[in-house]
């Protein structure tokens, strides 16, 4: 008779790892594969790897890039931090992206890697906990939070022209004790002027007024208590 243990997600034991996005000018980031003789050896993921015993996980980084690929970063972005779960274990993914280093990266250990387009990886298969990443790699690096108002419109988008030609593209446009209607004449120069310079809008409230304003997104605040 064979017995199944069944193991409740809180159970699971929970690995540290440290991983970097190493990513060139042209914006084509460095993928590894998992060299033979370790787990999931042949699919690719962002090179990085386990904490080790007293490591911080900046110190994990530094450690497992400079013997995965043989690379010392000049400075890694502490950048997000999630959990993925396998049948047999939890990964906390601890994400740094990487713009500058010092030293040509190649498979130390073994392994291939490539330089791939993060809008059309070709490796494959990849790790599933690394999906996440490639989706919010995507994202603009600076997002910024701003409010506005009907009386302060004028002030509002000069400062918005600013940080549109300074490279900003993103934008998350809140409004307060504004009514739908107020709110959609308010946002829809707002969009307007977003388009012209390739940027996003996120507008903070209603779903209908992100509609009616054609902005990208909206955002919402959730109370949990």
């Amino acid at each position: 008779m064979q017995n199944i243990i069944i193991r409740k997600k809180q159970d699971l034991p929970l690995v540290n790892v440290a991983v970097a996005v190493i990513q060139r000018e042209d914006g084509y980031v460095l993928m590894a594969e998992r060299p033979y003789g370790k787990k999931s050896s042949g699919f690719w993921e962002f090179p990085g790897g386990k904490f080790e015993l007293g490591e911080s996980a900046e110190q994990a980084l530094a450690r497992e890039i400079y013997e995965e690929l043989g690379i010392k970063s000049k400075t890694a972005y502490p950048w997000i931090s999630y959990k993925y779960t396998y049948p047999n274990k939890c990964v906390k993914l601890h994400v740094f992206r990487i713009f500058n280093w010092e030293g040509t990266p190649s498979g130390r250990e073994g392994q291939r890697i490539s330089w791939e387009d993060s809008d059309a990886i070709r490796v494959s298969p990849l790790l599933p906990a690394n999906n996440h990443i490639l989706g919010v790699i995507k994202l603009p690096l600076l997002y910024i939070l701003t409010n506005t108002s009907q009386s302060s419109m004028v002030k509002f988008m000069e400062a918005l022209v600013k940080l549109f030609e300074q490279g900003v593209r993103l934008i998350q446009v809140c409004t307060r004790h504004m009514n739908p209607e107020q709110l959609t004449q308010v946002t829809r120069p707002i969009v307007k002027l977003a388009d012209h310079y390739g940027a996003k809008i996120l507008i903070s409230g209603s779903e209908s007024v992100a509609l009616k304003s054609n902005a990208d997104s909206i955002s919402k605040w959730i109370n949990y208590d």
